[in-house]
């Protein structure tokens, strides 16, 4: 008869959250300079032809592309900082909350 698998160590614990954090942000700090790279790519299209009216729409999202990277940046970085605060704090280990409500806590504030 199979056993039940119990884990030893948690699953989402402090360090692979700050590791995936820190992935994030690499992530995205790699996507903001590909879509600047495409951005200026484009814009060097308009200029030679100012009527190119897709050009000008890609030119648009690639900036669009760049903004919503930077602001997963600050997100992410709004979350590392509540999540030190509260581990600084105690608050997880302390209490019989578990890590996943207390983020699902820390997002929504």
């Amino acid at each position: 008869m199979p056993t039940t698998y119990t884990l030893k160590k948690p699953v989402l614990d402090y360090n692979r959250l700050q590791k995936t954090c820190k992935q994030t942000l690499e992530d995205a700090k790699e996507d903001r300079e590909t879509a600047l790279e495409m951005h200026r790519f484009f814009r060097q299209m308009v200029e030679e032809n100012p009527q190119d009216a897709v050009a000008k729409n890609l030119m648009i999202d690639c900036l669009k592309l760049a903004q919503s990277s930077k602001v997963n940046v600050h997100r992410t970085l709004d979350l590392l900082i509540k999540l030190e605060n509260t581990f600084t704090k105690g608050e997880v280990n302390g209490s019989s909350e578990n890590l996943f409500d207390k983020l699902s806590t820390i997002l929504h504030d």
